[in-house]
């Protein structure tokens, strides 16, 4: 196995056999189609990579990751959430948040008794639950009867570690009304830090796990009443996406939403559901 300086590992460039080695994997195992255009960032990620485990080039670092042994140590793991962890935002596209708030809320407050069941698929780091918390405490101030709970999932262990601790720039709170600031995060006592935290009341109503959405899921079909797998579908190819789609709606009531990200379509891939706003789907009876 080849060790070489920083200076060296920094200078390294993915072949074309290597990233069409690293495409396969992706697709095969995890069902997510990296376009051609993604080289340059699948370079820049699994440098990091090189340099943490001292592997001075790209095809020792892939045999090791992919190798028995670097899945006992963890870098078939670290490999994974490079290539998969991405950006998100508290109140991201807060559209959703809107329609959730005043269109499906009202609706099961009305109608149902029993706690409501949301789960945010493909969570990353956290902020899109946290969310759902603010969204759907804020709810149950003014409706004391009810109860919800939020499953959060991704298949990045790292990001699911992040959103489990629960600790965020400050910055990233741009989205976020001062009120719900002041209620829902602690800001840390070490100014220099910048960081702030979400607070333990919400914390515990989040149910953070690992899951690969091609995988098996641990729901019961029928038992959710709403479902986020927003900007992660992209990720998919079309067989991948069909499957995955098709998975979601089993897990829905009747009834129950599904939420896309804004850029995202899936009404081609079932007739189960319909579109009832940008983005959300309602599960047919």
């Amino acid at each position: 196995m080849d060790h070489t300086s920083n200076v060296d590992i920094y200078s390294q460039k993915l072949s074309d056999e290597e990233f069409r080695r690293i495409q396969r994997f992706m697709l095969d195992t995890l069902g997510i189609k990296l376009a051609p255009i993604k080289i340059v960032m699948v370079n820049s990620r699994l440098i990091k990579r090189l340099k943490s485990t001292g592997i001075g080039n790209f095809k020792d670092y892939l045999d090791y990751a992919l190798s028995s042994e670097g899945r006992v140590n963890g870098e078939f793991e670290c490999m994974i959430d490079e290539l998969t962890t991405h950006k998100t935002d508290f109140f991201r596209e807060p559209e959703h948040f809107v329609f959730l708030r005043e269109q499906v809320l009202p609706n099961f407050v009305s109608d149902r008794y029993a706690p409501f069941k949301i789960w945010s698929a493909g969570c990353s780091t956290g902020e899109e639950p946290y969310t759902m918390g603010m969204v759907l405490n804020e709810y149950q101030l003014a409706n004391p009867s009810f109860d919800f709970t939020i499953f959060a999932t991704d298949i990045s262990n790292a990001s699911v570690m992040r959103g489990v601790r629960a600790i965020y720039n400050k910055d990233s709170l741009s989205g976020v009304d001062k009120n719900l600031i002041r209620k829902y995060f602690l800001v840390s006592r070490d100014t220099t830090e910048n960081k702030v935290r979400v607070v333990k009341q919400l914390r515990e109503k989040i149910h953070f796990s690992i899951l690969n959405l091609v995988d098996d899921y641990f729901f019961q079909n029928g038992s959710l009443d709403v479902i986020f797998c927003r900007n992660t579908l992209i990720y998919f190819d079309d067989v991948s996406k069909r499957q995955v789609v098709g998975k979601l709606i089993e897990k829905l009531k009747p009834g129950g939403y599904l939420y896309v990200g804004l850029s995202e379509t899936v009404s081609q891939f079932s007739t189960a559901i319909k579109q009832v706003s940008p983005s959300v789907y309602v599960k047919l009876n």
